[in-house]
């Protein structure tokens, strides 16, 4: 190789080095990915002179089709007709197939070109795959229309340079979402954690407040109720943080035991009906086959909705109605909801709505009922009509558990 030559090989790895920094530079700023990948592919058509290039990446909706990540050269109508193709379509689909560098010099004679590309008067073609840890998810393509175009080794090296960063920008977003999923995922945990020690702990507060200002008036055994419930209430917290400090990994429902139905509605209303009026109808009494201990969370969950989605100073009422093998257990309050409202999304996680009294919330509970329900074979339903609003738990009589975590 004389002199001029090795210079223009220094210069062209100059160049190389100066754009592969540049796109180390962007994934290490956690740029976002579309940003990177495109400045993959016109560092690539800058560096080896290319009219067109593309960067394509498993389909993970349907892994038997590609789809366009990021290109360099098509017009709009060629980008249009080959965003999505085949996999194993294409200098680019082989180089996926087989893991490797491909270069096919005579594009127009080869047996997996694409149709459209050869129309349009390519000639040539290289593909690099790309890598998400030690799995193929794509490749990185360079093409050209001009004649006898050959690809150098030092060029062949540069699109696998090219390539092994686009494995770096997709390994980097993938660890990326990895951390806020695991973020998000810890946050929903403290979040729902939250929930559930404030429900008895709302209860306990209830019952207290009742001894305080009425402790001197409270016949013997009625105070002995209050601070029997209060205690209650109390081991449902130490079960909870013992649960926690343990890691326990418990069922979100366990195993269904026979229940008597007055007795789980009047469990549940323990603490709640000291600070607001609740009037019970239509109590059958019917024995459950059920996990006592999440109907009543249930329950407790609809009644400190009751609480603090209605007017000071209303009612909130309690039935329940046998039919057809099911147990229907209603908790309505005075209010409405929004014409417009989607019922399903109040069982959302992080769903709220504007508490009467102004008091925050994480929109966590309807959540946790609504999976504690499923748990049991059942469903809640809600309604709006007349000025009041009904959540209504139903539930087999004979109750069988799905295999769900907490």
């Amino acid at each position: 190789m004389d002199h001029e030559a090795q210079l223009e090989v220094l210069l062209q790895r100059q160049k190389l080095f100066e754009r592969l920094a540049r796109i180390q530079r962007s994934i290490s700023h956690h740029a976002a990915l579309p940003s990177v990948l495109d400045s993959i592919t016109a560092g690539a058509s800058e560096l080896l002179g290319d009219e067109v290039v593309g960067l394509r990446l498993i389909d993970e909706d349907d892994p038997s089709y590609c789809v366009l990540a990021s290109t360099c050269g098509l017009s709009p109508e060629t980008l249009d007709a080959i965003r999505r193709t085949p996999l194993g379509q294409g200098v680019g689909g082989l180089a996926i197939q087989e893991n490797r560098l491909v270069v096919e010099q005579e594009y127009a004679n080869a047996a997996l070109g694409h149709p459209l590309l050869i129309e349009k008067g390519l000639r040539a073609a290289m593909a690099a795959p790309v890598h998400q840890g030690d799995e193929v998810v794509g490749s990185l393509l360079v093409a050209s229309c001009e004649p006898h175009r050959n690809y150098t080794p030092c060029e062949q090296d540069a699109l696998i340079a090219f390539a092994q960063h686009a494995s770096l920008a997709l390994s980097d977003a993938r660890s990326i979402e990895s951390l806020r999923e695991s973020q998000r995922s810890q946050e929903m945990f403290f979040a729902m954690v939250s929930h559930e020690l404030k429900t008895p702990l709302t209860a306990i507060m209830g019952l207290l407040l009742t001894l305080r200002r009425h402790y001197q008036a409270l016949p013997d055994d009625v105070r002995d109720e209050l601070i029997s419930n209060s205690y209650e209430r109390a081991q449902d917290l130490k079960r909870l943080i013992d649960n926690l400090l343990a890691g326990a990994k418990a069922e979100l429902a366990a195993e269904p035991v026979p229940a008597f139905l007055p007795e789980v509605i009047g469990d549940a209303l323990k603490g709640f009906d000291h600070s607001r009026t609740v009037s019970v109808a239509n109590l059958p009494e019917v024995t459950l086959v059920v996990d006592a201990r999440a109907v009543r969370d249930i329950l407790g969950i609809l009644l400190e909705n009751a609480l603090s989605h209605s007017p000071e100073g209303t009612d909130i009422s309690v039935e329940a109605l046998v039919e057809s093998g099911r147990v229907s257990i209603g908790v309505h309050n005075l209010g409405t909801l929004p014409d417009d409202v989607d019922y399903s999304r109040l069982f959302s996680a992080f769903q709220r709505g504007a508490p009467a009294d102004g008091a925050a919330g994480v929109g966590l509970g309807l959540f946790i009922a609504s999976k504690l329900a499923r748990s049991l074979n059942g469903v809640i339903d809600v309604s709006s009509a007349r000025g009041q609003v009904s959540f209504i738990l139903s539930l087999p009589l004979q109750a069988s558990l799905e295999p769900t975590g907490r």
